[in-house]
């Protein structure tokens, strides 16, 4: 049943056919990802806000959902694209996701369990004796957002794992732009790499410009996918590249081949997409964070540098106070009656829905 027996089966969730409410860690876990809809969980601090579903789909903004989008997100069934991390045996060549979906493996053999809690999500998998679990939050009084992932070797030999982050850019923060427009919002854009992240600009070609220079009033708008805790083997900024033609997000030609084509992405669909490749002994993990934002170049490296050095020991620090932080809010409103279910609901998810004061407000 995965690591540790850890994955609780259907009689256990309280008659709760896709899993169950955790009210002392304030979690709703769902324990079958094949839901019948995406059920999302919001993240975020007030400048920095995103979505994310139980199969890693979502998007991401600044300031404004409508015009700071970050990551692309089509509204439709298919719940794409999202927040990807790839695993590919390197041995076998077989490959999955941290989340079921987008490759989508058969639930018999692929075992998962998708925690939304307060700010944050968590993802555990276990799948061909590799064990991976991923925690995407927003840190307190930050705007830009950690995929937190550990990586452990569950089988009795030792093993070759590509781990490969995706996250699909927006071409224009304006949401009907980068949707319509495409004639405009696919000239603008260009990828480069930067030694450990994937840099995207938007009106790329006002770079050469000296600083405090503009043209018709615009500036250059920078996003990056970084990789922190392990060193980057192979990258990719465009769309196309990536997915290769007539492919998919579940079956993309960068994660089959083994090797990203290390190649940018210029007046086209744009990407971040970085490979890190893992030696595991038998019972041996590693720790490694993806970091998505809307930042300048020299923010951008000051940010991953940070996470580079103690990649566990930050994430794990960050993610108890946002814990701490939401848990002490939603203390000052709490109710008890007859009715547990009325509790659950009241006490944590119908609170949850109200904006609190971040962290600088409070603080003031």
């Amino acid at each position: 049943m995965g690591k540790s027996g850890q994955y609780k089966d259907q009689e256990e969730c309280a008659g709760m056919k896709y899993g169950y409410f955790d009210d002392k860690k304030r979690e709703y876990v769902i324990t079958r990802p094949d839901t019948p809809a995406p059920w999302v969980n919001y993240l975020g601090d007030p400048e920095y806000g995103a979505i994310v579903s139980n199969n890693a789909g979502g998007y991401s903004f600044v300031k404004s959902g409508a015009n700071g989008r970050i990551l692309r997100y089509v509204f439709n069934q298919f719940d794409e694209p999202g927040r990807y991390i790839y695993l590919r045996d390197n041995e076998t060549k077989d490959f999955w996701s941290a989340s079921w979906q987008p490759v989508g493996k058969d639930l018999e053999k692929y075992k998962s369990e998708c925690h939304h809690g307060t700010a944050y999500t968590r993802m555990m998998a276990d799948y061909s004796g590799i064990h991976s679990e991923v925690r995407y939050y927003v840190p307190l009084g930050q705007s830009y957002e950690v995929w937190s992932l550990c990586v452990e070797n569950c089988s009795d030999k030792e093993r070759e794992i590509n781990v490969t982050g995706y996250a699909e850019f927006t071409n224009n923060s304006n949401y009907e732009q980068d949707q319509v427009n495409l004639q405009y919002s696919q000239y603008i854009t260009k990828t480069v790499f930067r030694g450990n992240r994937v840099r995207q600009m938007i009106h790329a070609n006002l770079d050469r410009l000296d600083e405090g220079e503009k043209v018709d009033n615009k500036d250059v708008t920078n996003r990056f996918l970084g990789l922190a805790g392990v060193p980057v083997d192979s990258w990719c900024g465009e769309k196309e590249a990536f997915l290769g033609r007539y492919h998919g997000y579940g079956n993309p030609v960068g994660v089959i081949d083994g090797k990203l084509n290390c190649e940018g992405n210029y007046n086209e669909n744009s990407c971040g997409a970085l490979t890190a490749v893992l030696k595991l002994a038998p019972g041996e993990k590693k720790e490694m964070a993806f970091l998505v934002g809307m930042k300048k170049n020299d923010e951008a490296e000051a940010i991953v540098a940070r996470y580079d050095q103690n990649c566990q020991q930050v994430c794990e620090r960050e993610l108890e106070e946002l814990i701490s932080y939401w848990h002490g809010q939603l203390s000052h409103f709490q109710i008890k009656t007859p009715s547990n279910e009325f509790n659950t609901m009241i006490n944590t998810w119908n609170c949850l829905l109200y904006t609190s004061p971040s962290p600088r407000d409070t603080e003031r």
